[in-house]
């Protein structure tokens, strides 16, 4: 595992999703480097750009979809990888200027009927004010997932 950067006042947010897809199934979804571009950080009306993954412990992601007049770039680093229970990254939006990175805990579970998911996003507590967009952001992220599942 590699190390993760150490938030000291972390501001928490969590969602829980059930799926009825085998846990195998959404745990990949993760780690794909052929569809990952179609639900993770994607929106609506945005248009990829850029989209690179090396799933491995130390590897990391980009994934950088045009929104209107901004490029929304997310950069990522795994650090934890256990199939199919838990993966661990942390993330930044890149604005090209200095980002504080955040971390992000997906673990999953099997159900009578898939899978539940739940995904912890600890950051700065600066960022407790965007604690509904947040919400509202893993949700459709999730949305995503299952509709590309």
């Amino acid at each position: 595992m590699t190390d993760m950067r150490k938030i000291e006042n972390p501001f928490v947010v969590k969602v829980v999703r059930e799926f009825n897809f085998p846990i195998e199934r959404v745990f990949d979804a993760w780690l794909d480097g052929d569809n990952i571009g179609k639900w993770f950080f994607a929106t609506p009306d945005g248009d990829l750009r850029e989209l690179s993954i090396d799933p491995k412990v130390g590897g990391g992601f980009v994934v950088a979809e045009q929104r209107g007049d901004e490029l929304a770039r997310h950069v990522g680093t795994y650090h934890e990888i256990v199939r199919p229970n838990r993966l661990v990254f942390s993330y930044y939006y890149d604005t090209g200027e200095a980002e504080l990175s955040s971390n992000v805990t997906v673990e999953l579970t099997t159900t009578d009927d898939g899978c539940s998911l739940a995904l912890t996003h600890e950051m700065d507590d600066i960022y407790s004010e965007y604690e509904q967009s947040a919400i509202e952001g893993w949700n459709m992220v999730l949305s995503g997932l299952e509709a590309v599942l």
